[in-house]
């Protein structure tokens, strides 16, 4: 484990463009793959262009990544598919019952979103972006006691008897297990002088209580979005909520279940028919929100 940045060079893009020329040149599929494999690297058509950037112009959506990634992988993956934040039993109410009840409480205009009643449970269903970026500026941040250490009060209140649950665990295992299969005692290696220690702990931190293998391409990629919002400006100017939400649009158009190689031609006759209709609407009703049109 290193702190040292220098030792992960950031990607250049003349240099990413000559490769993606390379890739182009390869004659069989298994050449490509193996190219692909080794430098990250495949054909665009934006590499004819010498003034496009081809790392500094891919654009890391936000909402997918902090939202749909980071966001998801913490609540979904690590706390609730590994029930750290469990369902109610016969004797005791765990952790998801006290979340629920305090959203139960907790108020919030229209506009900023809702949560599901049964959130973290199959009953709740998967939350949407939507749903994500409020819970994580809403309810779920403010559901803290400790201003110092930011332990959401959750895990304050649950946290003695889960730990009581795992040393009971624990010791049932270490009665079991076989002497000669123990590890050996870890010999302490850092004193008080070994300053950079500490900075590797702080980069580690993350491997140290998930594992690597719990680690998501999307962790690395959060770290590029201060980039981009120097670029791009805040991240309603950029991120995929328009274009979700235009896309869900396209999707509810009539397209008469048509599966002929001509559905983007469909939606946009659609489209631009639901627009005629509605222009000819405001033309014949001054003041459509005060009006009824009755057809015949």
């Amino acid at each position: 484990m290193t702190n040292d940045v220098a030792e992960f060079p950031a990607r250049d893009g003349e240099a990413h463009r000559r490769l993606c020329f390379r890739y182009a040149a390869l004659s069989t599929p298994a050449q490509k793959a193996a190219f692909f494999a080794k430098y990250g690297a495949r054909w665009t058509e934006f590499a004819r262009l010498t003034y496009f950037d081809l790392v500094r112009w891919t654009v890391v959506d936000p909402m997918h990544n902090l939202l749909l990634g980071v966001a998801k992988t913490q609540w979904y993956t690590q706390w609730i598919k590994t029930n750290t934040l469990r369902a109610d039993t016969d004797n005791y109410t765990r952790e998801l019952t006290f979340i629920h009840n305090f959203m139960k409480t907790y108020e919030s205009p229209p506009w900023a979103g809702r949560l599901p009643t049964r959130v973290g449970e199959p009953a709740g269903g998967s939350l949407t972006a939507d749903e994500y970026k409020f819970a994580v500026t809403g309810p779920w941040a403010i559901i803290v006691n400790s201003p110092q250490l930011k332990i959401p009060i959750v895990w304050e209140r649950f946290l003695p008897e889960a730990t009581d649950d795992y040393e009971k665990a624990r010791r049932r295992y270490e009665h079991r297990k076989n002497p000669t299969d123990a590890d050996p005692e870890p010999s302490p290696r850092m004193v008080e002088e070994e300053d950079e220690n500490f900075l590797r702990f702080a980069a580690a931190l993350k491997l140290i209580l998930y594992g690597p293998g719990e680690m998501k391409p999307n962790h690395h990629w959060a770290v590029h979005v201060p980039d981009q919002l120097l670029d791009y400006g805040p991240v309603y100017n950029f991120w995929a909520f328009l274009t979700e939400r235009l896309n869900k649009l396209l999707k509810n158009l009539n397209s008469n279940n048509w599966t002929g190689g001509a559905l983007e031609v469909s939606m946009m006759r659609e489209f631009h028919r639901n627009g005629a209709v509605d222009s000819k609407v405001c033309l014949v009703l001054p003041c459509p929100t005060k009006t009824i049109l009755t057809i015949p």
